[in-house]
């Protein structure tokens, strides 16, 4: 089956704008990746790391599955500006929201959670 057809399968299926189908791809891909890691790597930054490395892969696969007729025919130099365009864009839309969850879990305090020391309410003397 080409992947074309397919992808156009998937689109007339689920309604859903290819920009879109883009950015679900890339979060499920990152998400799923975490869950089915965690028993094979402890440490969560190690586990979202690789799951970014994944996600990468994925959108660079699917860029190629996208390009496959157009490279096998002409080579790379047969990529015009505007399939270059739309590839980029592409791998943008896949990737974004995955580095974006990978940077907010490593560098900020946002999804940690929070345990406070409880609080002696009287003073014993």
């Amino acid at each position: 089956m080409d992947f074309y057809i397919f992808k156009n399968g998937v689109v007339d299926a689920t309604g859903l704008d290819k920009d879109a189908l883009h950015m679900y791809v890339g979060i499920s891909v990152y998400l799923l990746s975490l869950i089915l890691m965690r028993p094979i790597f402890k440490k969560y930054s190690v586990r979202a790391f690789i799951a970014l490395v994944l996600v990468t892969c994925i959108a660079l696969l699917g860029e190629y599955l996208d390009n496959r007729q157009t490279i096998t025919e002409l080579g790379m130099s047969g990529i015009g500006s505007a399939e270059l365009k739309a590839s980029i864009h592409d791998l943008i839309n896949t990737c974004l929201l995955s580095y974006v969850l990978y940077g907010l879990t490593m560098w900020t305090k946002t999804f940690q959670s929070v345990v406070n020391k409880p609080t002696r309410l009287l003073k014993q003397r």
